[in-house]
């Protein structure tokens, strides 16, 4: 029985994780946007600090493995990067109240800031491009906006979700009690 609420919440947070892939690398490129959003890593946070440190890193294994399958970057290297994202956002479950939005788009607009500061260390730094200025004007800052605004449509779908997630759980929790 435990292994089937397993089971059933992976295949959730799955299915989700595959719609959210889908909207970022699909959907939002084709819009005329400054800048494209970071939905997986949205997704990776709010799981994260919304279910805790092992389900934030599990979705952020799951949301890099794709993202390093379909990029031409070093293999691995976002696989880290998620696991590492989500993990961390894990930490903040224990404050985090569902019915106050601050928490989510401040931890959004974190994330997304640490993300770029990775991703410049680890994908320009290494190739000798040192104009941090640009880099964190014209690319970081564009993202994180459009990133945040992004969370914040993406919140509340994602909230019942996760409401979704506890009261699967609770019912699990009832039967076996």
């Amino acid at each position: 029985m435990k292994t089937l609420y397993y089971l059933l919440r992976g295949g959730i947070i799955f299915l989700a994780l595959v719609i959210v892939f889908i909207l970022q690398t699909a959907v939002m490129p084709r819009l005329s946007l400054s800048s494209t959003p970071n939905l997986c890593l949205v997704f990776v946070s709010m799981m994260g600090f919304m279910r805790g440190r092992k389900t934030g890193a599990l979705t952020g294994l799951m949301a890099g493995l794709w993202l390093d399958l379909f990029s031409v970057q070093l293999f691995g290297t976002y696989t880290l990067i998620y696991m590492l994202l989500g993990y961390l956002n894990g930490f903040f479950r224990k404050i985090y109240f569902g019915d106050s939005i601050r928490l989510p788009v401040l931890l959004t607009a974190a994330t997304d800031l640490i993300y770029g500061i990775i991703v410049y260390l680890v994908f320009f730094i290494t190739k000798g491009h040192t104009n941090i200025y640009y880099y964190f004007i014209g690319v970081m800052m564009p993202e994180m906006v459009i990133t945040v605004i992004c969370a914040l449509v993406l919140y509340f779908p994602v909230y019942h979700l996760n409401e979704l997630l506890e009261r699967i759980r609770n019912r699990r929790e009832r039967r076996s009690a």
